[in-house]
């Protein structure tokens, strides 16, 4: 009997047991399942709800903010070189002769904004004039949603023979120019900043 047990065991392979973690849930999960149950308890007051969304939002916040540091920390560590590639020449109104090269928006924008995509980062520009002053703000935003913001002003650009509207596209093409560069931290090539 006892050797019939032992060679019935024996065609026996013992397999393997998978182990599979239970999937972790997140800090921001966990927070709203809490709000949830909260919310559902007959003894929650609406205001004590809506505090509870506050710190919700107040955590979502400090965690998209933590995501934007951290992407702009991995843009800045990406290969970049801005090169000064635009002359110009002119006149000025004391008929001195002004010349030097500057890297156009275009120069700028073709190696930020790939840069920036590849890191959930994106700009955009808001453009105000009052008071004879341009106002340009460059505002980078992560996909999570926090941003930050640079602004610079000036007149409108009267060097050279522009008109009128040539003067304030001038002064805003170069204020995008430089508050995209300020707001990601990066200069030109040479930059010249007369220029």
């Amino acid at each position: 009997m006892k050797g019939s047990r032992s060679t019935a065991l024996a065609g026996v392979v013992e397999s393997p047991v998978a182990v599979v973690a239970a999937p972790v849930e997140s800090d921001a999960h966990a927070l709203m399942r809490m709000i949830d149950r909260m919310s559902t308890d007959p003894n929650m007051t609406p205001e004590r709800v809506a505090a509870m969304f506050e710190v919700k939002e107040r955590f979502d916040a400090a965690e998209a903010r933590k995501a934007f540091v951290a992407a702009m920390a991995r843009f800045k560590s990406e290969p970049m070189e801005i090169v000064k590639r635009k002359l110009v020449s002119f006149t000025t109104r004391d008929g001195d002769t002004t010349s030097y090269k500057h890297a156009e928006l275009a120069d700028v924008t073709a190696v930020v904004c790939p840069a920036m995509a590849k890191h959930g980062l994106s700009h955009a520009w808001a453009v105000d004039q009052a008071n004879a002053q341009i106002k340009v703000t460059c505002t980078v935003t992560h996909e999570l949603g926090h941003s930050e913001s640079v602004t610079l002003s000036g007149p409108p650009d009267g060097s050279g023979k522009k008109n009128a509207i040539q003067q304030v596209a001038s002064t805003v093409t170069y204020l995008q120019r430089y508050t995209l560069l300020a707001i990601c931290g990066l200069a030109t090539t040479g930059m010249d900043d007369d220029g």
